[in-house]
């Protein structure tokens, strides 16, 4: 009779696993970044019954490897409550500090042992790499380091991923030879992707910021620009499971300004979605719904010139799901926690059913 109810129990038990495991693979893997800010930090408390993974973007990387920052303990305690697997990741965008850490084994192996001993004393899931704004001549030295760092949090039982530049092409366009040479050169070109993808156990793909400071206005991810992106990096041999699609929270607002550096020029801030509803009631807006890039815009004039505004809301939000759902990709990196439309944990608790 025990063994009989011993044998049903186990039965249970594996079709309840299989049921988990199918409903992951359905409705895909939640990755959200956190940043040390009360808005991000609420969201995460608010929402963590929907989160698989946190990324808490709180430590920095220097020229000597050294890895300094401070985690929340309530986020931990929440994480831990919740069974959300805590993987920080360290950044740095100073090129020449990038450069003098991967010429340098002492630092590399100072970098790595930091991240066991963090992992150790918080309980970690693992790390991400955001290191950005790198020259394309380390590339191998950063596909290395990688590499090292992956054998050594693997042999310790950690997850590894990368943050990576997104790309569609693997060379230079030609539309915008300047600007695409220095995208190429500084950015995107220091990434191998397919080593990289290889030794990680996924890779969070950055297709966001397709405008920059550098462009004219234009949308923060629009939904072709991001379908390419995808095919690009699957056409590279990285496996669907691997691949997290990277989906904005925030929009862009535009507009001229002056600074000492650069002087008299066009620019853009990050915004919140409660910016963006602060912007459409002060100034009367009507955001207009940019079918072929599932985004919402709006333009007015300020001043005697135009101010831009792309929106990133839950309708933008939704179209961005399916795309990855559409690839079976491994789930979304979504950037960034109190930048978002509260609506999107509306849908995300139906994902099936459209807003």
């Amino acid at each position: 009779m025990k063994a009989s109810i011993g044998f049903c129990l186990l039965v249970l038990c594996l079709f309840i696993n299989f049921s988990q495991a199918r409903s992951q693979s359905v409705t895909g893997e939640r990755l959200f970044y956190l940043v040390n800010s009360p808005q991000s930090k609420q969201s995460f408390f608010q929402h963590a019954d929907q989160i698989s993974v946190i990324c808490p973007d709180v430590f920095q990387i220097d020229s000597l490897g050294v890895i300094y920052g401070e985690l929340d303990h309530r986020i931990l305690a929440v994480a831990r409550e919740k069974h959300i697997r805590v993987m920080p990741l360290f950044a740095s965008f100073d090129q020449r500090a990038i450069h003098q850490l991967l010429q340098d084994s002492v630092a590399r192996k100072r970098a790595i042992d930091l991240m066991l001993d963090y992992a150790h004393q918080f309980q970690l899931y693992g790390w991400q790499f955001d290191l950005e704004n790198i020259s394309i001549a380390d590339r191998e030295p950063y596909t290395s380091f990688y590499q090292q760092a992956a054998d050594s949090l693997h042999a310790h039982g950690l997850a590894i991923s990368c943050a990576i530049v997104k790309s569609e092409l693997p060379t230079p366009m030609n539309a915008h030879p300047a600007y695409e040479r220095y995208v190429y050169e500084n950015w995107s070109g220091a990434f191998d992707i397919p080593a990289i993808a290889h030794v990680s156990d996924f890779v969070s793909i950055m297709t966001y910021d397709q405008h920059t400071a550098l462009t004219p206005p234009g949308p923060v991810a629009g939904y072709d620009w991001m379908e390419r992106v995808i095919r690009y990096v699957l056409s590279l041999g990285v496996p669907a499971e691997k691949f997290s699609l990277g989906i904005p929270l925030y929009s862009d607002h535009w507009y001229p300004t002056d600074d000492p550096v650069h002087g008299p020029h066009s620019t853009r801030d990050e915004i919140s979605y409660t910016q963006v509803q602060d912007l459409i009631q002060r100034y009367q807006l009507h955001p207009q719904w940019l079918k072929d890039q599932r985004e919402s815009m709006a333009y007015w004039e300020n001043g005697g010139v135009f101010d831009w505004l792309f929106i990133e809301d839950v309708q933008a939000f939704q179209a961005r799901w399916k795309l990855a759902q559409q690839y079976h990709l491994r789930g979304i990196s979504c950037w960034v926690l109190g930048a978002e439309d509260p609506a999107i944990w509306r849908f995300l608790s139906h994902p099936s059913q459209a807003l």
